[in-house]
């Protein structure tokens, strides 16, 4: 189980990532929204320029309109022409407002209605009240420097103003004007200001800003939530799936060690089996000789001896020591096997030991199941070959190996047949070919092979548990890897291949003496 999931005290760093990424998501989202606000508010400011330029230009192309004078609209001073001032047939004053005057006019109705101040300006004014403050001095000078517009917030007494501002080009009908100011077509002579309140600007985007936090508040909220809730199911379901896992791996143990038992029950009643004979043998050889001696006795006993009966008899007690002697080597030779076989099926430790010697013991304890079966087993093994691992380990897969194919592949000795084990050793890794010419198995078959408690011989008692106790030999304590081939009729083909280390040959045993190559049982 990973850490994170297991410790609640990493749940703090996962809601403090969350917390910091919701919090930068809305701090962006905000920026966002305060950039929109002013984005709108200019766009609105370039509106307004935009008409006011148009109304200018209409002006310009009628070369000025007349309008009746007034005591809010006098006639311009700065205006030096002389149709300035007209007086119609009915005697009403009429005064020329030109494109300036017209500006001038339109941003005091804009400042007394819409709070919005717009003024011409310039650098070099012709109307005083037309000089450029700071902030549109620079603006023009930025204008001069090929800048189309100029944008900002600034603090003014009345609070923070939204300043847009635009240049105005020459045009020919500006000259009549501004010619004398020494302008040309194209040149910048000016700008127009657009200043706005920037306080419900602000205040619509604290509005959207205050939405917005309540919206990825709940998010937050119901991710960290939900998130807390699922760390919590998958932190009990994982303890849960952990203790399973447990539990299948001591049933898995159990079993292994269940079938480790049987498998050396068989070999105890195999080796009980054996050894039987030779100690049977060896107990008659020497109640033979007890006799022979007490024969010897009686005719010791007599006056005279006949030399043929004395030596008859002394040949009868050396043949049954011979006998007895060899028996109960043939016994030592047993227990030898049995003891080494049974030490390396219990201990699991790994030792250096003789893969050929290994087989021919195996096979040897299961004498007393293969005697009476129809099978041959046919081992291909160099001898000697020395290699470092698991002898119980590799000795109880060959007995499962071995046991399995005469209860399934040839239907408990229903059948005759044989099965060949080739082993060999290369690049680190010892390879273990099983092959039988048994009856084979269906695909069906086949994909549930290595399945705990799969069996197609369960009425017959079979439990279904000797090819996984195989796989997991091979796999979790060998650490190498097991395939099957088979087919109906056409036998089954165990390649197994596991990580071993060379080793040097040991001195062999001559009281060891391995079986043929090719035996019937």
């Amino acid at each position: 189980m990973p850490s994170w999931v297991r410790q609640r005290r990493w749940w703090w760093v996962l809601l403090a990532v969350w917390t910091g990424t919701v919090a930068v998501a809305w701090l962006l989202h905000a920026r966002e929204l305060r950039e929109q606000g002013i984005q709108v508010a200019t766009e609105g400011a370039r509106h307004m320029f935009r008409m006011v330029m148009l109304t200018r230009d209409w002006n310009a192309s009628h070369g000025g309109v007349y309008v009746p004078v007034t005591p809010t609209t006098q006639p311009n001073p700065h205006l030096q022409t002389p149709k300035r001032d007209l007086t119609t047939t009915d005697g009403t004053r009429l005064t020329l407002i030109n494109p300036a005057f017209m500006t001038r006019l339109i941003a005091e109705m804009a400042a007394s209605e819409a709070g919005v101040i717009f003024r011409l300006t310039s650098l070099k004014p012709i109307r005083p009240e037309n000089a450029a403050d700071a902030w549109e001095q620079t603006a023009l000078q930025s204008f001069e420097r090929g800048t189309t517009e100029a944008l900002s917030v600034e603090p003014s007494p009345r609070g923070d103003e939204l300043r847009y501002m635009a240049p105005l080009k020459v045009r020919e009908a500006c000259l009549p004007c501004h010619a004398s100011q020494g302008y040309q077509v194209g040149d910048m002579r000016g700008g127009i200001s657009v200043t706005q309140p920037y306080a419900p600007i602000a205040a619509s985007a604290r509005s959207a800003m205050r939405q917005s936090a309540l919206t990825y508040g709940a998010v937050w909220l119901l991710v960290a939530t939900a998130g807390g809730l699922l760390l919590t199911q998958l932190r009990s379901r994982w303890f849960d799936l952990t203790h399973k896992i447990q539990e299948l791996e001591d049933t898995r143990q159990e079993l292994v060690q269940a079938e480790k038992m049987a498998s050396l029950g068989r070999m105890v009643a195999g080796f009980a089996h054996e050894i039987n004979t030779p100690i049977g043998v060896a107990v008659g050889a020497v109640s033979h000789n007890a006799e022979s001696v007490a024969r010897l006795a009686t005719l010791l006993d007599q006056d005279e001896v006949n030399e043929d009966d004395l030596r008859t008899e002394l040949t009868s007690l050396q043949q049954g020591s011979d006998l007895a002697q060899a028996n109960l080597r043939r016994a030592a030779n047993l227990v030898q096997r049995f003891k080494r076989t049974s030490i390396d099926q219990t201990a699991e430790l790994p030792r250096t030991f003789d893969c050929r010697e290994l087989v021919d013991d195996v096979l040897f304890t299961l004498q007393g199941t293969l005697q009476h079966v129809p099978i041959a087993i046919r081992v291909d093994c160099p001898s000697p070959l020395c290699v470092h691992s698991q002898p119980g380990a590799i000795g109880q897969l060959l007995t499962n190996l071995v046991t399995n194919a005469v209860q399934h592949a040839f239907d408990n000795s229903a059948r005759a047949g044989e099965v060949r084990i080739t082993i060999s050793h290369d690049n680190g890794h010892l390879r273990m070919v099983f092959a039988d010419n048994g009856k084979g198995m269906t695909a069906e078959q086949l994909a549930h092979l290595f399945e705990p408690f799969y069996t197609t011989r369960r009425a017959q008692g079979g439990s279904g548990l000797g090819l996984y106790v195989v796989y997991n030999l091979v796999t979790s304590q060998l650490g190498g890897s097991i395939q099957c081939l088979s087919q109906p009729d056409q036998g089954c083909t165990f390649d197994i291949r596991f990580p071993t280390q060379a080793s040097t040959p040991e001195t062999p045993d001559s009281s060891k003496k391995p079986i043929a190559d090719s035996a019937r049982i």
